[in-house]
């Protein structure tokens, strides 16, 4: 699965995180995002939270693999892939 969260304000220049969990081995974004909160996982995740910041899950692609999360990183236009994003315009 591929998930992309949505932090409630920027932090520099970033406002999403695009990440991967395997549920294939009973792994669930709700439990990676836990995960992140508690300070885990990718720097960029690790400062957001330091810096106060909530975080929301704003989508989930089921059946998306790694190759999927790479190509949605590579685009670096995460704001158009996220649904709060879009919704504020």
């Amino acid at each position: 699965m591929v998930y992309i969260l949505h932090f409630d304000r920027k932090l520099a220049h970033a406002q999403h995180y695009i990440g991967f969990v395997d549920h294939t081995k009973g792994h669930t974004v709700e439990a990676r995002l836990e995960h992140h909160k508690k300070g885990s996982g990718s720097k960029l995740l690790r400062a957001v939270v330091r810096a106060g910041i909530n975080v929301s899950i704003a989508d989930i692609w089921h059946d998306g693999d790694r190759n999927f999360e790479r190509m949605l990183k590579n685009k670096k236009k995460a704001s158009k892939f996220c649904p709060i994003c879009q919704r504020k315009k």
